[in-house]
């Protein structure tokens, strides 16, 4: 049995949006994604280097997934984090 449960990356991806979802963007943490995620944050910033990334590092990440899973108001939060203008 390894060490690390596989596949951190997409688990931190389901917990930021669903926490996003939740509390909005401004009120998750990164320390809220991974404990989600089950992993550190330390593990968080092995693969993003803020929560924005979360949802903007992988080109074309918001277009695969379902409406459902991608809120109005996410996106809004996730703007307004980066500091983007819509």
């Amino acid at each position: 049995m390894s060490r690390w449960e596989p596949g951190s990356r997409t688990r931190l991806q389901g917990a930021a949006l669903d926490l996003f979802s939740e509390r909005g963007c401004a009120a998750t943490t990164t320390a809220a994604i991974a404990e989600r995620a089950g992993v550190t944050d330390r593990t968080f910033y092995r693969y993003f280097t803020d929560k924005s990334e979360v949802l903007f590092g992988d080109e074309g990440r918001i277009e695969g997934l379902p409406a459902e899973a991608v809120t109005a108001s996410a996106i809004q939060d996730a703007h307004d984090a980066v500091g983007i203008s819509v």
